[in-house]
């Protein structure tokens, strides 16, 4: 049983290493890869308790050695009505019985014992003991029994037949990869399916506004023989536009979820998230004037707050979209009111009261620079900005039907608002003002991380030179470093003073 046991520990080991490495390189998805080996582990643990139960059912089922049941009725004394025996009656009966040898080692047994035998005789410290002049009236009452025990083995017949139970594992982990394999043809169709839907449908307004929409290639999602998304990974595509005033270009982002992961979608049943798209249009640098302006859900205006760069150092306060006459699920943050008022019109508004279920957010800003870098790792040069208007937009449950289409209109007509607004001097000085104040704090702070990465290579030269003194067996060159050295820590602990050159009358 220990046997069969060590065998199932083993193929539970080889399996989920292959399934992890089979998926790994598929997908290439490192964080799915750490759950897909927990739920391997989680499956295997549960299919080896099963395994287990059933082992042992099917032994207590299984009456192939019933015939070693006759040792215990042979082993078993009759009732009670006996008594004891005596201990000489119990001294003379049979050993218990030992496992069937080999005749080489039943004669190796045999040699052993006979030379353990003559070595006690020979040299036996307590052979005095046995002298009968020393003791009188001993007598050995107990004969020693020098023959050999006589050992009955039962033939056991040796049934050959197949066990296909013992092969559940290998079927549980087939079914198992035919399944991913099946989830994955499926999901993986069905987003390509939505990606041409949103061709069929979008294509057209697409093209009346851009001259050049779409990519060619060998991995590119088309209707005929158009240009079309192309593939960035099962889940996700991209398209270029390009070819229009106001703008360098839109990149046009089409995040599905990922149906053609399994485990994706067993998670996904219980945390839910639509498909998304998101549109990021770069601006020319005398497109707009200085601002940052954004709209979004209240949790994820939340969470763009602490991420993204220029939203944190320009908007800081976040304001409820009722002030401004939005929907209460609505959260602004604006660098400058004049221009959230200027873009903010009558039109804008009632489209976003209409559609701000689909809006995740809408982000216009001249000082965009992602997200924001980690506080751990100074940076030595500033920040690459660009002038952009990014709008997040949450599909439906088919991908996105005629909903999008008035959506693709409230982007292209902020386009042309950002374009046209102009903030007046007084709102553009202070905006100007603001941008001037955080640079010189961003110099400020790039000038000491440069001065204390500085003082490291300083104290590490200092200590590599103090670690060839050491080393070096020259008494006088070390007392000459440590006089040095004191000389330069007094020298800085001195209070610097500035001398004034006084002129005399």
């Amino acid at each position: 049983m220990s046997s069969y046991f060590h065998t199932l520990l083993k193929r539970l080991y080889a399996w989920s290493g292959y399934l992890a490495l089979i998926y790994e390189q598929i997908f290439n998805f490192k964080s799915q890869g750490a759950i897909m080996r927990l739920v391997l582990f989680v499956a295997l643990l549960c299919c080896g308790v099963l395994a287990a139960r059933a082992y042992e059912d099917s032994n207590l089922e299984d009456d192939d050695f019933a015939e070693f049941e006759q040792f215990d009725a042979e082993d078993d004394l009759p009732g009670g009505d006996q008594g004891f025996q005596d201990f000489n009656d119990v001294e003379k009966e049979a050993p218990a019985q030992k496992p069937k040898l080999t005749s080489n080692e039943e004669f190796e047994a045999e040699v052993e014992t006979e030379d353990e035998l003559v070595v006690e005789d020979e040299d036996n410290e307590f052979e005095h003991f046995q002298d009968p002049e020393e003791f009188e009236g001993f007598q050995d009452n107990v004969p020693r029994n020098t023959e050999q025990p006589k050992i009955t083995i039962s033939k056991v017949p040796i049934t050959v037949r197949p066990r296909w139970d013992a092969y559940w594992l290998e079927g549980a982990l087939c079914c198992l990869l035919a399944g991913y394999a099946l989830s994955y043809a499926v999901g993986r169709a069905k987003n390509t399916a939505i990606a041409t839907n949103f061709l069929k449908l979008h294509k057209p307004l697409l093209d009346d506004n851009f001259t050049l929409v779409g990519e060619t290639g060998s991995d590119v999602v088309c209707v005929g023989e158009d240009r079309g998304w192309r593939r960035e990974a099962e889940h996700c595509f991209t398209m270029w536009c390009s070819g229009r005033v106001c703008c360098e270009g839109m990149l046009l982002t089409l995040k599905l979820i990922k149906r053609q992961d399994l485990v994706h979608v067993i998670l996904g049943s219980f945390r839910k998230s639509p498909d998304t798209l998101q549109a990021r249009i770069e601006l020319g640098k005398d497109d707009s004037d200085p601002f940052v302006l954004c709209i979004a859900q209240k949790k994820i205006a939340t969470r763009l707050a602490k991420e993204m760069q220029d939203l944190s150092v320009f908007c800081p306060e976040r304001r409820p979209g009722d002030k401004h006459g939005l929907p209460s699920s609505l959260s602004v943050m604006s660098e400058c009111g004049e221009a959230t008022a200027a873009i903010l019109d009558a039109r804008v508004t009632a489209a976003l009261a209409q559609y701000h279920d689909y809006i995740q957010y809408i982000h216009i800003s001249d000082k965009y620079a992602g997200v924001k870098q980690m506080e751990e790792t100074a940076a030595t040069k500033p920040p690459d900005t660009e002038r952009v208007l990014i709008v997040s937009l949450a599909l439906g449950p088919d991908g996105g039907g005629a909903e999008i289409r008035p959506l693709l209109l409230l982007i292209f007509h902020l386009l042309e608002k950002v374009k046209r607004t102009r903030l007046s001097k007084e709102a553009l000085a202070k905006c100007e003002k603001r941008r001037q104040k955080v640079a010189e704090a961003w110099l400020r702070g790039a000038h000491a991380a440069r001065q204390e990465q500085a003082a490291q290579r300083r104290e590490e030269k200092r200590k590599q030179e103090k670690e060839k003194i050491l080393a070096e067996d020259d008494p006088e060159k070390q007392r000459r470093w440590e006089l040095k050295e004191q000389k330069r820590q007094q020298k800085r602990k001195t209070p610097k003073m500035k001398q004034l050159k006084v002129k005399a009358l």
